[in-house]
């Protein structure tokens, strides 16, 4: 289990091996069980979307969102640019992948695989030929977010290590172990149950929840929004 996403780039020049390379990664990790979910970005003025088709005639209505279903697949077709953020978190919510491939948009502030020469110097890895040591460090990194899910998460320090990612490759190296984690047993801060069965919370929305909670618990007299343990329940009305 991982604590969040692993996201990552394939970036080359037109007809480098982009497609074929992120195809391979694909079937890769989806062989291996996780749930893959990947970007291909183009420039261009392009569109699947036909003119003359019932989608595209319901777009030239104003619909500002269109949805093409069958039995088979949901194709989403939104008439506007979004941000790759803003693609991560809806892909995100409809059905939580464990790895994003991004197959271009190479200006994307996130890790990137370089096919060619020349996104070498700025990529993270470098492919030619090869594809077992791309596969072993994208591997490493899967390993390290699920160490990160056991730790704190408060990069406090206290363990020597300046941050939780440091402490973390430590421990995949075998010279530190979860232990010694001096914060560890404070790391479920916030707990969320929904018809008594407990909700894992990730630590962005843990820490949404709480700062949220205690902002408005600050903001009532008699209380200083300090306390140690805080509990909410909330009943359907009837």
């Amino acid at each position: 289990m991982m604590d969040e996403p692993l996201i990552f780039g394939v970036v080359g020049s037109s007809d480098s091996g982009k497609t074929e390379l992120t195809c391979r990664l694909i079937e890769h990790f989806k062989g291996l069980g996780y749930k893959v979910a990947s970007i291909k970005h183009t420039r261009g003025d392009f569109s699947i979307d036909s003119e003359g088709k019932d989608t595209w005639r319901h777009s030239e209505a104003g619909a500002d969102l269109v949805v093409f279903s069958t039995p088979n697949e949901s194709d989403l077709l939104l008439k506007r640019h979004l941000e790759l953020d803003e693609l991560i978190s809806i892909m995100d919510k409809i059905d939580g992948p464990d790895i994003f491939i991004v197959e271009g948009m190479k200006e994307a502030d996130i890790p990137k695989i370089s096919v060619d020469k020349k996104f070498e110097e700025t990529a993270w890895l470098h492919y030619e030929n090869d594809i077992e040591p791309i596969i072993e460090a994208i591997e490493k990194e899967i390993e390290l977010k699920k160490i990160l899910v056991k730790l704190a998460g408060l990069d406090c320090g206290e363990c020597g290590h300046p941050d939780c990612k440091s402490l973390a490759r430590s421990i995949l190296k075998g010279e530190n172990s979860v232990e010694d984690c001096t914060k560890l047993k404070n790391k479920e801060r916030v707990r969320l149950k929904i018809d008594d069965e407990e909700i894992r919370l990730g630590s962005f929305p843990e820490k949404v929840v709480e700062r949220t909670i205690r902002g408005l618990i600050s903001s009532l007299k008699d209380i200083d929004g300090d306390e140690e343990k805080i509990e909410i329940e909330i009943k359907e009305e009837g």
